[in-house]
């Protein structure tokens, strides 16, 4: 019976995280422009969203069937948001190519596999492209470490990945889902990693909710 509730609330709560990154969207219009944000971290989680989505399909997962198409949707429109505000366009167009050639060979990989193997090669993969997402958590980190500043790394985005990452993990647990368990345990490991650098590189312009760290310049604007 828990585990029933438990999948329906972390079904709502998986939709609902959906709509932060419209936060930023929103921070883009009041700015006039996405100079300065990083597009990796709505490409790549539309390409895991691809894996799990099929994996949803293979295995009749209804919730991840859910979940993973309101994403997609989602974040198709936030690459639009980002695309229109982002006057150099040229590395979101390559990534968007490179994630759209990724999942064609991937799929077709999956497809090679009989029918008693061809579902855990499809979780398999998925689960390594959760993994490989981290390298968007990991540019972000290098990026902010090169700044100086986390300016660009929204506190209330990183907390609410914290609270969807250690759910998804405990579900992994409690389902014994082997993928989605490895993979959410090293996606809380970055996501720790990257709210440990507001005590070390504070932002510009605004203060971290929860640990109240002040900006580090009140009338800075944009990094240089």
């Amino acid at each position: 019976m828990f585990l029933e509730i438990f999948t329906v609330w972390l079904g709502l709560f998986s939709i609902g995280f959906t709509f932060l990154p419209m936060f930023m969207v929103l921070d883009w219009r009041k700015r006039g422009s996405a100079d300065g944000f990083s597009s990796v971290n709505f490409v790549l989680p539309m390409l895991v969203q691809s894996f799990w989505l099929r994996h949803g399909y293979m295995t009749n997962d209804q919730t991840n069937i859910i979940i993973n198409s309101v994403n997609l949707v989602f974040f198709a429109f936030y690459v639009s948001a980002f695309a229109y505000y982002q006057p150099k366009r040229k590395y979101l167009i390559g990534q968007i190519i490179a994630a759209t050639l990724a999942i064609k060979v991937a799929f077709a990989y999956v497809d090679t596999h009989d029918a008693d193997s061809i579902n855990d090669a499809m979780g398999s993969m998925a689960a390594a492209a959760q993994i490989f997402s981290l390298v968007g958590g990991i540019y972000e980190i290098k990026r902010a470490i090169s700044m100086g500043t986390t300016e660009y790394i929204p506190a209330g985005f990183q907390f609410a990945i914290f609270t969807l990452i250690l759910q998804w993990l405990l579900f992994g647990i409690l389902h014994g889902n082997q993928f989605i368990a490895i993979s959410n345990a090293a996606g809380l490991l970055v996501n720790i990693a990257t709210i440990s650098l507001y005590f070390f590189y504070p932002p510009l312009t605004w203060t971290v909710p929860i640990f109240n760290i002040p900006p580090l310049k009140k009338d800075a604007k944009k990094v240089e």
